[in-house]
């Protein structure tokens, strides 16, 4: 190839030759110009034009779907970006909660004197019965009503562990956890609770300090069908209806609801798969109205005859059957030692 290069060279510094090789260029580009000519002439314009649409097109739409590709990719970006930015602010508030978390302090006083200390602080100015109809507002008071810590250590039977329970008939419990999830959705312990409206009683007789919490009707969870006719069936027996499931974690920090059956057997299916359950939490929802009352575990309601009585009147208010003036008056019939 060097040897060709060098006598291109040698021939084009004689004179002779260089005129030779010239005219050659010049006629090999000219026969050029003459065939591109007689191509041009024999295209119409029209043909052109329909040429360079059709390129432009062809562009536009490759051009379309590189931009839609790229944009794709960058959404996928953002959000797995953003989905491992959440996970790590919850990881850190929830190791910074546990990191503090204090240790339970000990019981020092009766839970009836307690909870109207609480009652106080979260009704200030309250003296005898008020309603609050505000889904949000009502949502706040408890919150801040059932304000860590609910449990106590070295506990006594004048100075409870567990002082602040809530009763609904022959079902009651105390209370170890609150929080709020929603504007007005809340978790006391397993319960999740959409909360409609409650009443606050802070009276003279302290010990008969109590909130009734009225709760809105949920939609199912859907892991199982559930007919009205079901709902309503249990709704006439026990006043309302509830749905028992439990959650599992799904895709970083998202929970997914599963059968009751699948949280008591601590595996699930997801999408053809079986998977461990074992840490499943246990939910309860309600899929009707609901109510109950929250006061001291050493109240008058703790008793033999609210457990006996109190169903009728809690069932009657949910189908407007009774009026809350008859309830606050059988509350107002018990007496301080009126409990076990």
């Amino acid at each position: 190839m060097d040897k060709i290069k060098d006598k291109i060279k040698e021939y084009w510094k004689d004179p002779v030759w260089s005129k030779v090789i010239a005219s050659g260029v010049l006629a090999v580009l000219g026969g050029l110009f003459y065939l591109m000519k007689k191509i041009i002439l024999s295209i119409s314009l029209k043909e052109i034009y329909e040429s360079i649409r059709t390129f432009l097109l062809i562009r536009i739409e490759i051009s379309m779907w590189i931009f839609l590709l790229t944009s794709l990719v960058l959404i996928i970006l953002i959000i797995n970006y953003l989905l491992l930015f959440l996970s790590n602010v919850k990881k850190k508030i929830f190791y910074k909660e546990n990191s503090i978390k204090e240790e339970r302090p000990n019981a020092s006083e009766p839970s009836t004197t307690l909870f109207s200390s609480r009652m106080a602080k979260t009704f200030p100015g309250l003296r005898g019965l008020e309603w609050f109809n505000s889904p949000s507002e009502s949502t706040n008071r408890l919150q801040m009503l059932l304000q860590n810590p609910l449990t106590y250590k070295n506990g006594t039977l004048n100075c409870e562990s567990d002082p602040i329970w809530w009763f609904r008939g022959t079902s009651s419990f105390f209370i170890s956890k609150f929080n709020k999830i929603g504007r007005s959705k809340v978790l006391m312990d397993i319960s999740q609770l959409k909360i409609k409206k409650i009443a606050a009683y802070h009276g003279d007789s302290y010990f008969r300090d109590f909130v009734y919490v009225e709760t809105s009707a949920e939609l199912p969870t859907g892991v199982r069908e559930i007919s009205k006719e079901e709902i309503q069936k249990y709704i006439k027996e026990f006043g309302y209806y509830q749905e028992e499931y439990g959650l599992i974690k799904y895709l970083l920090f998202w929970k997914k609801p599963i059968k009751r059956e699948h949280y008591e057997d601590g595996a699930t299916k997801v999408w053809g798969k079986i998977i461990d359950a074992s840490d499943a939490e246990l939910r309860i929802r309600y899929l009707s109205k609901y109510n109950f009352i929250i006061a001291a575990k050493g109240s008058p309601y703790n008793s033999r005859k609210f457990e006996d009585e109190s169903k009728y009147y809690l069932d009657g208010l949910l189908t407007n059957e009774v009026d809350f003036d008859e309830f606050f008056t059988f509350l107002k019939t018990f007496k301080k030692k009126e409990y076990y």
